[in-house]
């Protein structure tokens, strides 16, 4: 489902996949919770598998996606799963939801199944594009987004923009939706202050520059930041 989406339309879903997993590994040890043998880790939504495949060599993982569509990773166990998720109450320490969130169709749901498979304390890295960045990633347009959900995914569905709706989410109502499930910890802002720590490639004028960006002024301005990143520690 969702990596589909992204790979019909352009989004670097596919090509820099095995660049997110360095991401997620380098966020979860910068918060003091390092990848570990025993940790059992679900990639929902896992798309080609790339990430599940790195996170692998580290930890016990699992797939699940509402298609299987992997090319790598396929020696992993996979779930076919929809709204609720076929896994047991604390099934698993850390669960992975990278750019799933703006394809399912309640949002709402989506969390608190992650937080009911999650033991007590067990973290949900969470990413997706901001509602209020200017360009839409998915439809490659810019400020159409910005219309009512349902009238935007029409419009860019009927344009050939989209092959399925998209509901983008601003911090603002992540943290509605997340704050009674979760401890929340904004990292976003982070990444733009030191992305050479996070595994992004940027030059170096302008990590150079990023450096030069009070952190104050990053954590400020994080709900009108291109990507959200959150790790949400289950209660």
């Amino acid at each position: 489902m969702t990596e589909g989406a992204q790979k019909r339309m352009g989004f670097s879903a596919i090509g820099g996949r095995e660049a997110k997993a360095e991401k997620i590994l380098a966020i979860l040890a910068a918060a003091d919770s390092p990848l570990k043998p025993a940790d059992r880790v679900l990639d929902l939504g896992c798309g080609s598998g790339e990430i599940a495949a790195r996170l692998a060599k580290l930890a016990q993982v699992s797939c699940a996606d509402a298609i299987d569509q992997r090319t790598q990773g396929k020696e992993l166990p996979f779930h076919l799963v929809r709204d609720t998720l076929p896994f047991a109450d604390g099934a698993f320490d850390i669960v992975v939801s990278n750019h799933v969130i703006e394809h399912v169709s309640e949002p709402a749901i989506h969390l608190r199944e992650v937080r009911r498979v999650l033991r007590p304390g067990g973290i949900a890295y969470l990413a997706t594009p901001n509602r209020w960045w200017p360009w839409e990633f998915h439809a490659r347009l810019p400020l159409l987004h910005f219309l009512p959900t349902e009238l935007f995914s029409r419009l860019a569905m009927r344009w050939g923009r989209l092959t399925e709706p998209v509901q983008l989410l601003s911090l603002g109502q992540l943290k509605g939706l997340a704050g009674s499930l979760f401890d929340i910890d904004v990292w976003h802002p982070r990444l733009l202050h030191e992305p050479g720590r996070y595994a992004l490639q940027v030059s170096t004028a302008v990590g150079g520059m990023l450096r030069l960006i009070p952190q104050s002024l990053l954590h400020a301005s994080a709900g009108l930041q291109p990507t959200l990143i959150l790790l949400l520690r289950a209660r």
